[in-house]
């Protein structure tokens, strides 16, 4: 079996980084972790819960915002979200004037309501 011949490290020229280019990399890299992890954006119909180590510090409104990194996480919640549910009847189409599909037996079973006298009544509700 013939040898390998052996390699000599020491023989190597790498080229030297000064060390103001280390540090200057090392900062821009902070900065771009943190300049990421400070702002947040709050959409229109939300609002933004600031908690601070998971206590409520603030609310804040729609826009742009900052925070403190790593101290601080945002919940967004939507308040102005309408979510709506409809029985005894469907909405076709939401406008000025409003248009309403045509009703039929398993829409007017939704609405059939028994009250309190053991009458029968068809209610369409929202």
């Amino acid at each position: 079996m013939e040898e390998l011949p052996s390699f000599d490290f020491n023989r190597v020229n790498l080229p030297r980084i000064p060390p103001g280019v280390v540090k200057a990399v090392a900062a821009l890299v902070v900065a771009a972790i943190a300049g990421l992890g400070t702002l947040y954006q709050v959409q229109p119909e939300e609002v933004g819960v600031v908690l601070r180590f998971g206590r409520y510090v603030r609310t804040t409104e729609p826009g742009l915002r900052a925070k403190l990194p790593l101290f601080e996480e945002v919940l967004k919640v939507p308040v102005q979200r309408q979510l709506k549910e409809e029985f005894g009847f469907r909405t076709i189409e939401a406008d000025v004037r409003t248009q309403f599909a045509a009703t039929n037996s398993e829409l007017e079973g939704e609405a059939v309501m028994l009250t309190g006298d053991l009458n029968v009544a068809v209610v369409e509700w929202i």
